[in-house]
């Protein structure tokens, strides 16, 4: 000032002061993609005190090629910019994500970390770049950027709470920079307007992708503890009810920071498989269907209260995709419902229901527990069974379930077989009789048997009706099952004509083994019982050390597949065709390698989804050293040693020839956009400890 005795005070307050030119500041903003692209003619605002008050002119305009918005002249205040939200959310949807993301870690139980927190440091190289060429990165989502919640199609079910990720600021207060910050560029690398989708591919062949992520969905219809949660507090919204159905889709699918997860009961997460796709292309439909909790339409005598219980499904739908989850026994409720074995007419004539049954099949017969348990959700649901039919237009249809739930599944697939379903199930029982499994040629079902697993083979493979059945009244069911089971296990049933069998394509989790043969010794003392005059020595078989798992798929042999290349096809060509249809008959289950069994070679998480896992894992990342690999090397190297059995040998050729071609199931999801980058990040390490690769006994 040119009077340094001036002062300012109430007695003078509008002193003329003068003084250098105020200097002037600028400030730059790049707006990036995950892939590093720039966000170019994005209309923005620019907004501080000096701009609200008239002082400095309206700052708006359209980054230019690169991305870049300049503002110059600017006074040394914060400044806070916002982008127009249309054209900002059009743009992040044709956006994809990086392959791998920063994860970070889950809040415990009680913890006070946020769900959504800053992106991990040093993990982008956006940012590596940014800093090096000396300017300052920040990594956003839409809404720290846009000026209003954009217009979505189809709309958000409640505007006034947007997903929680891409929408953190309720405000939609905008960017802020400090005045500390000006005078230098900003990197603003912007999260896609994205979300999360199984990966599923609709084809003929077997499918790698589909066995892993619909068996996922399979154990995520066993949410227990999320549903019993739900039905004792019924006001509680489920998507924020951690395992449930919709917490996964509804929360964890809008989650672009982390992976979705299955979160069993027993506290097992397992990752998915999934794709980014546009955030218009997002679930906007998840439903968890309970018997239990269902009003009744009819009176208790109407519907067998027994099936009432134990009905339980969910279904899911996108763009592009409806997907139908029928849940499996829960023991020791359901078992009543699977061993219910009388056979009904798949016309729908022989309902015992007061409605029609469904009609399935104009021939043969369906597992009458099994029958009416489906008859029951849909008379239980109406409304939703009738959503799923509608959904059906330009979609793709999925369907699963693990043991019983893979029963209704197939119950389900053969009354919209009209409507080309998709159907993997896990462990199921039989279903159909002979003659109706004509009639379903055209369903595509991969059917997963662990080796152990005994419930795929029931109900026996024998015609289960009987006279007891036609003529007893309501003592026939009963007396029906009794004498047919008698009979089945005396060898003595009444008429084969029809019997119950298998449908679909067979992937079996085989336990491999390998014996040394060997004869005893000559001495008389150990005389064989072959007969008097029988040499006096005996064979033996004794188990060699090494046993491997190894993962059949036999319709992977066909030469003139669309995924087989050369290498894939001279090894088809080494197979021996006969011993194949010979190891692997239609409509039934090949031979078991061991007789010991429990009730954990049937379940889900302990069984199917390990072995599931793990052959994914493996595909995904063929470079990696797992144990499984290691184990099946030195079963091969066994097999050839001197002593093993001709046959034996053969056999198990036969079967690591077919587990060398399990790459082909795996091809669609390598061609696919974005399927490489599912893959990537389907292996990575994550901190809660889940398994990469999940040990078997």
């Amino acid at each position: 000032m040119n009077d340094t005795r001036h002062r300012t005070d109430t007695l003078n307050p509008r002193k003329v002061v003068t003084g250098p030119k105020q200097k002037q500041h600028w400030v730059e903003f790049q707006l990036l993609d995950e892939q590093g692209d720039p966000l170019a003619n994005m209309p923005y605002q620019a907004i501080n005190d000096a701009i609200r008050e008239g002082c400095f002119p309206q700052c708006s305009g359209q980054s230019d090629a690169q991305g870049v918005i300049r503002i110059e002249g600017l006074h040394p205040i914060p400044i806070t910019l916002k982008l127009q939200a249309n054209p900002l959310a059009e743009l992040l949807q044709t956006r994809r994500l990086r392959g791998e993301r920063a994860e970070p870690p889950w809040p415990v139980i009680g913890g006070r970390t946020p769900l959504y927190g800053p992106q991990r440091s040093t993990f982008s190289p956006e940012e590596e770049k940014a800093l090096a060429a000396g300017h300052r990165y920040h990594y956003l989502r839409i809404g720290q950027l846009c000026d209003q919640l954009p217009t979505l199609d189809p709309p958000l079910v409640d505007p006034k709470r947007p997903p929680a990720f891409h929408f953190p600021d309720p405000a939609f207060s905008g960017f802020t920079v400090d005045y500390e910050a000006l005078n230098r560029r900003h990197v603003l690398e912007v999260c896609p307007l994205r979300a999360w989708s199984l990966v599923l591919h609709h084809q003929p062949e077997y499918s790698m992708a589909n066995a892993y992520n619909l068996g996922l969905m399979a154990n995520l219809s066993y949410s227990v503890v999320a549903q019993n949660m739900l039905k004792q507090r019924p006001d509680t919204d489920p998507s924020t009810v951690s395992g449930s159905v919709e917490e996964f889709f509804f929360r964890q699918c809008l989650d672009l920071s982390r992976t979705p997860m299955m979160i069993d009961a027993g506290g097992t997460r397992l990752p998915a498989l999934v794709v980014d796709v546009p955030f218009d292309q997002r679930y906007t439909t998840a439903v968890m269907l309970d018997s239990l909790m269902a009003e009744r339409p009819l009176g208790e005598s109407d519907i067998p209260r027994l099936i009432i219980e134990n009905t339980q499904l969910f279904y899911c739908i996108n763009k592009t995709q409806v997907v139908v989850v029928w849940r499996g026994t829960q023991e020791p409720k359901d078992w009543l419902t699977d061993v219910l074995y009388r056979p009904m007419p798949a016309d729908g004539s022989g309902c015992d229901l007061k409605s029609a049954c469904t009609p399935l099949t104009d021939v043969g017969n369906v597992h009458y527990g099994f029958l009416n348990a489906f008859e029951v959700a849909k008379i239980l649901f109406p409304k939703r069974f009738t959503e799923i039919q509608e959904a059906l237009v330009d979609k793709q249809l999925f369907i699963c379930g693990h043991s019983l739930g893979g029963a209704l599944a197939l119950i389900h697939s053969a009354e919209l077989k009209d409507s080309d379903p998709l159907l993997y199930t896990y462990g199921m029982p039989r279903t159909f009789t002979a003659k109706a499994l004509e009639r379903l040629k055209a369903v595509t079902h991969f059917r997963h048997v662990n080796d152990a697993d005994t419930i795929t083979s029931v109900p026996p493979e024998a015609e289960l009706d009987n006279w007891l059945y036609d003529v007893m009244g309501p003592l026939g069911h009963d007396l029906g099952y009794i004498w047919s089971v008698g009979d089945l296990l005396a060898g003595k049933l009444v008429r084969f004509g029809d019997p119950y069998w298998h449908h679909g394509q067979l992937a079996m989790f085989y336990r491999a083994d390998q014996h040394l043969e060997s004869r005893a010794s000559n001495n008389p003392a150990e005389r064989s019982r072959e007969g008097l005059g029988a040499p006096y020595h005996t064979t033996i078989l004794r188990p060699l050390p090494h046993r491997t798992r190894i993962y059949l798929v036999p319709s992977l042999s066909d030469e003139f597949s669309r995924f087989a290349r050369e290498d894939h096809k001279a090894l088809i060509r080494s197979l021996n065709r006969e011993s194949l249809t010979r190891f692997f008959p239609s409509h039934t289950n090949p031979e078991r390698s061991t007789k010991r069994s429990s009730p954990m070679d049937h379940s889900m998480i302990a069984a199917y989804l390990p072995f599931l896992h793990n052959q994914l894992l493996e595909l995904s990342a063929p470079e990696r050293p797992l144990e499984r690999k290691a184990q099946r090397a030195k079963f091969e190297e066994q097999m050839y040693g001197a002593g093993v059995p001709e046959a034996e040998r053969q056999r198990n050729e036969q079967f690591l020839a077919l587990q060398k071609l399990l790459p082909m199931a795996l091809r669609m999801t390598q061609e696919l956009e974005g399927g490489p980058e599912a893959l990537q990040r389907f292996c990575r390490e994550r901190e809660f400890g889940v398994m990469i690769e999940i040990t078997q006994a």
